[in-house]
């Protein structure tokens, strides 16, 4: 007979990228399953599938976050008057998409934000240019930040629907079993 059981109990289930979460429960082979336990196992499985989507959806704004870190990281540069060719400050925790590690301020821009750079590298940029460098990368940055607030308004609402699924779950095994204690006294 198969049963619902406890997999793992966890405090954090947030996992990075690569890592297996941790789940609360699995199912075994549904044969043999009451009505209720079916019920239920149902409810689990959808509550495990939003889990697993919320742990990609907190992975993609962890990403997200050091992109705008580096990005703002870079504006400081820029503003303090770091050349073109100055080793880009990216933080420890952000995994460049286009460009290596080390890489310049020039090509972080360029590759990895997609804002124009019309100077060479060695030369030495005027106010004007660096205020219209920096008004390229902050763009970027408010297109990054729209997609955090999206990534959020999208990650609350997969919570939402996991602890609905999962308060289903308890409520139709409460009245399961109520049911079933009823019957019993009633017999």
């Amino acid at each position: 007979m198969a049963a619902i059981e406890i997999d793992s109990v966890c405090a954090n289930r947030y996992a990075p990228e690569g890592v297996e979460p941790g789940r609360l429960y699995k199912v075994g082979d549904a044969s043999g399953l009451s009505l209720g336990q079916l019920m239920a196992a149902v409810c689990v499985q959808r509550g495990a599938l939003l889990e697993t989507r919320s742990v990609a959806r907190m992975n993609m704004m962890t990403q997200n976050n050091a992109y705008l870190e580096a990005m703002a990281n870079v504006c400081s540069q820029l503003a303090g008057g770091a050349a073109l060719s100055a080793a880009a400050n990216l933080p420890a925790g952000y995994a460049p998409k286009k460009v290596s590690a080390g890489c310049s301020v020039r090509a972080f821009l360029v590759d990895e934000c997609g804002v124009a750079v019309s100077q060479s590298e060695s030369a030495t940029l005027s106010y004007n240019e660096r205020l219209a460098l920096i008004a390229g990368l902050k763009t970027k940055m408010d297109g990054a930040n729209t997609t955090s607030q999206e990534d959020a308004i999208e990650l609350q609402s997969l919570i939402n629907w996991r602890d609905v699924t999962f308060n289903a779950s308890s409520s139709m095994m409460g009245r399961y079993g109520n049911t079933g204690m009823n019957m019993a006294n009633n017999i």
